[in-house]
């Protein structure tokens, strides 16, 4: 007959494993605002270093506090809690822990309730000397010395976190850690800003976020507010019994919008550029942003989905379900949802179309048989850039994730942004341009040249023939040599 025999996993291994699970430094920062939140914060006040002297991290809460035995349970890897609230952020019972250690190799935590402090701390180093799960209970004098902790005792109840020892910031910045915590700071505020900007907007349930004293205010993807942007009525659908909230926005034209728009509710020109796609909630919360799933299809790339975003909100009891992680930064679609999602999709591929051939701004001279196209700015100046609905930018890309295949069309924006024309225009005049490929270009463009022929085969039931006919109408296999030296190859690969 077996019997149970009780097999505890080693402290140093497991606490150092899981510093690697995937952590940034503004995820992990969002990872403690949530349980502020659920703790029914109405204030959170983050403080980053601003000398040399006091490299430490504090996030300070009004919310409800714990007492000493709470909070030793909140200490502990995968803390005790029956069950989780409709409207609970958290889940596992490691955010606190695995967040900020990814981060740090100090971690305190100080709580007040009923005029009480009590505060606990785990130090990776000694866990890992000792290779205990010791968790230090710090007595009256600690507690008077740990940082800010007088901003805890001005609060009638909170909590303070506090982070040291950033060894990883230290090996990542060759010892300029605060230059290092510096940049981070600027990349939490706009992530804080977007994750919770339907807490920070509500205006029914105040909830604010201070970083070194300065109130952020929220960014809005969707630009509801705005006249111009293209609100199309929400719809449910039903999973297990719950309700999931859909709804779909077409952004304004940039040349729409003012600057505020862009960069104080928006978040910047990249992200209203780029940051397309679906915004998953979990109860108020965003969890995943900027991505479409795989859900889009050829043709549905580039400037066609650009002002296209998708509004999801899912509870937490689909958690499951929809495969949230640790981190909440990843999920994924349930498949009985798939086709109802797919729909949504190509409504707001629709809208944005539309939306893009009725604006007066630009007028774009569009051929997707070529790489470059023209267009005449709104003051008749000609630009041109890198067109990726052209048949080749699209096939190469869509083997892509989403992304990836937004970093390559980043890279395609910046690439058509930077054209020389000054020095082209002087090789021009002095008779020193050279329009014909070398070897390198040749054999580059002839490989991927195979490579699409094959990837348009493969979803495909048209002969070899009807194929490269239509290949060779696109830019660069349209020249009759190149085209020709691909076909050849095709027919006599083996």
């Amino acid at each position: 007959m077996s019997k149970k025999i009780e097999n505890m996993p080693s402290p140093n291994i497991l606490m150092t494993s899981m510093r690697s699970i995937g952590y940034t430094f503004k995820t992990a920062l969002a990872d403690i605002v949530d349980n502020s939140i659920s703790a029914q914060a109405k204030n959170v006040f983050i403080d980053f270093p601003i000398n040399d002297e006091d490299l430490f991290i504090t996030i300070l809460d009004d919310g409800n506090g714990m007492d000493s035995e709470e909070l030793f349970n909140a200490m502990k890897y995968g803390s005790d809690r029956e069950d989780y609230g409709v409207n609970d952020l958290g889940r596992f019972g490691l955010g606190l822990k695995s967040a900020s250690l990814s981060c740090c190799r100090v971690l305190t935590v100080a709580s007040k309730i009923n005029n009480s402090i009590s505060a606990y701390q785990w130090n990776l180093d000694t866990v890992i000397e000792d290779k205990k799960w010791d968790c230090l209970e710090l007595d009256n004098e600690e507690i008077s010395n740990i940082p800010k902790i007088n901003n805890l005792k001005k609060l009638k109840m909170g909590t303070l976190v506090v982070w040291q020892n950033f060894d990883i910031a230290s090996k990542k910045s060759k010892g300029k850690v605060r230059e290092y915590l510096s940049h981070e700071m600027e990349e939490t505020e706009k992530h804080l800003r977007l994750v919770f900007h339907r807490f920070l907007s509500n205006r029914f349930k105040p909830f604010n976020i201070y970083i070194n004293k300065n109130l952020l205010s929220p960014f809005d993807p969707f630009l509801e507010n705005n006249e111009k942007t293209d609100t199309y009525k929400p719809s449910e659908l039903n999973l297990n019994g719950y309700k999931i909230k859909v709804q779909a926005y077409i952004l304004p034209h940039q040349s729409n919008l003012t600057d505020d728009d862009i960069n104080n509710k928006l978040g910047g020109i990249d992200s209203f550029r780029k940051e397309q796609g679906f915004y998953i909630y979990r109860n108020n919360r965003l969890i995943i942003y900027g991505s479409w799933f795989r859900l889009s299809t050829n043709g549905m790339n580039g400037e066609l989905l650009r002002y296209g975003r998708i509004k999801v909100d899912i509870p937490n009891t689909l958690d499951d379900i929809w495969e949230i992680d640790i981190k909440k930064q990843n999920a994924v679609i349930p498949k009985q949802i798939l086709n109802n999602l797919k729909k949504t999709v190509l409504n707001v591929c629709r809208g944005s179309s539309e939306k893009i051939t009725k604006r007066a701004k630009l007028k774009l001279e569009h051929d997707n048989t070529k790489i470059w196209n023209k267009a005449l700015s709104s003051n008749n100046k000609d630009c041109y850039y890198i067109n990726q609905d052209s048949s080749f930018v699209r096939n190469f890309i869509n083997e892509f994730d989403d992304r990836d295949r937004k970093k390559i069309l980043n890279f395609i924006d910046i690439i058509s942004s930077q054209i020389p024309f000054d020095d082209i225009y002087n090789s021009i005049c002095n008779n020193r341009h050279e329009t014909s490929l070398n070897e390198y270009q040749i054999e580059a463009i002839i490989q991927e040249g195979i490579s699409q022929f094959k990837l348009i085969k493969s979803i495909t039931q048209k002969s070899n023939e009807e194929i490269f006919k239509e290949f060779k109408k696109y830019e660069p296999f349209n020249d009759e040599k190149l085209s020709l030296e691909i076909w050849n190859r095709i027919i006599n690969e083996k």
